[in-house]
């Protein structure tokens, strides 16, 4: 008795198995297949040759292509050609570079992208070549617009009519002025910003300042290391409750180190007294102590007694310091930090850091002369003209004569919002990107 049974090869059933017949299977050899014995090899299928013998010869080859489109990062089915090239590219690109990075290098060339998808629109749409890359359809399409339709009332090229809350180009333009000035590129941008705001040159937050010059990148900036976890710093809620001293060392070209004494107000960050000498001495912090009271109250006594931060330097804690402390016990206090408070000095280790890397280390000071000139014109800029990151818009000066530094602008700014969607609404485009 014949057996009308048919064999067909393994790689046949693999493709069946898979879902990918139309693809790798041709007409002739599908039309030979029972529908009953297709959806058997799709629920379960066993080794055999006969009928697709021929795929064998390529079945290596084709597994490869296989793995490209089901690989977990790009699951979609395209021309076979044009899907397993690009398939294969991402997944090298991915696992060469990071998922985060080839993100980022789209982004960054999103015209050719755009371009790319526009050329070649018979092969693949949006949808499947977003896919491909791992970026939305939605973003594919917000990109085509920005591509297709720039808009000269943008500086950032969105549409202004789609896009009304972006900054206007007047608005950058003061961002990109005040970044660029010269007397302020030793500032962080809170200071610049919180001088423009001061003047009304702009009525934009401080967050906006920072993202538009990262994005347009008028100043660029070094990636930090995360910042690494502290005790809660030590705060006063008024003028003249804490104060902190402390001295640095700064030696000149002459070779000599000179040493700075400073105090300080920590509430408004004023510096109330401060002295330049070759020596550390008791009786020096000693008498910057009575310059500091002198210069806040005058001859007068303070209303409560104010408390002294400061490390425990020879300078600091001697007896010296200590026969002053409890003969004037009413009207000021000392504590070691890090010994009598769990809080350190940083304050003025900050303000130390501020003053050498954005003055003292920018020029070459000879001698005591000099140096003291120097710090003399940096603190009078530090006190009067650069608001401090601490003290919202103010600078120290203006904290310490009763600027409330806490003081919010959120009406000045939603006003100046409404203005800005209106002013973009409104803006003459001929461009036709809202349809």
């Amino acid at each position: 008795m014949q057996n009308h049974y048919q064999h067909y090869g393994t790689a046949l059933k693999t493709y069946y198995a898979l879902g990918l017949q139309n693809q790798f299977v041709d007409d002739e050899i599908r039309k030979k297949i029972p529908n009953s014995t297709a959806q058997s090899w799709k629920k379960n299928f066993s080794t055999s040759k006969v009928i697709g013998v021929e795929l064998e010869k390529t079945f290596s080859e084709n597994t490869n292509d296989v793995q490209a489109l089901f690989h977990p990062d790009v699951t979609v089915k395209v021309i076979r050609k044009t899907a397993v090239i690009l398939s294969k590219c991402v997944i090298l690109l991915q696992q060469t570079f990071g998922k985060k990075n080839i993100r980022s290098f789209f982004r960054n060339n999103k015209s050719q992208v755009i371009n790319l998808i526009e050329n070649n629109k018979q092969l693949f749409s949006y949808k499947t070549f977003g896919e491909i890359i791992q970026v939305s359809t939605k973003t594919l399409h917000h990109w085509k617009r920005q591509i297709k339709f720039k808009c000269d009332n943008s500086t950032l090229l969105l549409c202004t009519k789609k896009h009304p809350n972006q900054a206007t180009k007047g608005e950058i333009g003061v961002i990109k002025r005040f970044l660029s000035m010269s007397e302020y590129e030793h500032w962080g941008i809170h200071s610049i910003w919180a001088v423009a705001f001061k003047q009304g040159q702009t009525n934009l937050g401080k967050q906006s300042w920072y993202n538009y010059n990262k994005i347009l990148e008028f100043r660029k900036f070094t990636k930090k290391g995360p910042k690494p976890k502290h005790k809660p710093s030590i705060t006063s809620e008024f003028v003249n409750q804490i104060w902190h001293a402390d001295i640095t060392v700064f030696k000149a070209l002459d070779g000599i180190k000179y040493y700075i004494y400073t105090v300080m107000d920590n509430y408004s960050r004023f510096i109330h007294a401060w002295g330049i000498h070759k020596v550390i001495s008791a009786e020096i912090r000693l008498e910057t102590i009575k310059e500091a009271l002198k210069n806040a109250f005058g001859d007068e006594h303070p209303s409560e007694s104010i408390q002294l931060v400061t490390d425990g330097g020879p300078e600091n804690d001697n007896l010296t310091i200590k026969e002053f402390m409890n003969q004037n016990s009413s009207t000021i206090h000392h504590t070691i930090a890090l010994r009598d408070i769990v809080q350190s000095n940083s304050m003025m280790e900050a303000f130390y850091k501020i003053t050498k890397y954005g003055c003292l280390y920018r020029q070459p000071i000879a001698d005591y002369e000099q140096l003291f000139k120097v710090f003399s014109n940096w603190v009078d800029k530090y006190h009067f003209l650069k608001p401090h990151y601490a003290l919202g818009i103010y600078t120290p000066a203006e904290v310490l004569n009763g600027s409330d530094k806490h003081e919010r602008f959120s009406e000045r700014m939603r006003k100046a919002a409404i203005e800005r969607r209106d002013a973009n609404k409104n803006a003459n485009c001929n461009q036709k990107c809202m349809e």
